[in-house]
């Protein structure tokens, strides 16, 4: 029988399985996703795709790249470069959509339909890929009723 993994090697190969499932699946909302918006509107329909797809591929990558690169740190470390990292696609979206308003070469519909499905789809793959996980919410041999 192997030993059970280090808690944070089992929470960066949690997070790599998330990763990994999170490419996927934008990559397969985006190419789905370009094609129904081609087919529906016509070069607007694939440009309003690409654009959400290329948006939530921003959103839920950096996320999973980010909770990855910081599994083995503490968790101020992790919630900081979260926070930050919430923060600078804040502004990279505001910048987007405000540089997008008034343009007329994409789709505004296929753009949101795309967006909220992927940002529900990566909701979904990541909260499944998490809860899979078998990752200890207690340090092994850590006494829980002792002071800190």
């Amino acid at each position: 029988m192997s030993p059970e993994p280090a808690p944070s090697s089992a929470v960066r190969t949690a997070f790599g399985a998330v990763l990994r499932d999170v490419v996927v699946f934008v990559g397969s909302l985006t190419v789905l996703g370009a094609l129904v918006g081609f087919l529906v509107r016509g070069t607007e329909g694939l440009w309003g795709a690409l654009i959400g797809a290329a948006i939530a591929a921003l959103f839920s990558l950096t996320t999973a790249v980010i909770m990855y690169a910081t599994a083995d740190k503490p968790i101020h470390v992790t919630t900081a470069s979260a926070a930050g990292a919430w923060l600078g696609k804040m502004i990279v979206l505001v910048v987007v959509l405000v540089v997008l308003k008034d343009q007329e070469f994409y789709d505004k519909v296929v753009l949101f339909v795309v967006l909220t499905l992927a940002i529900l789809g990566s909701l979904v793959v990541e909260m499944r890929g998490l809860a899979a996980a078998r990752v200890p919410h207690v340090e092994p041999g850590e006494d829980p009723g002792a002071s800190a």
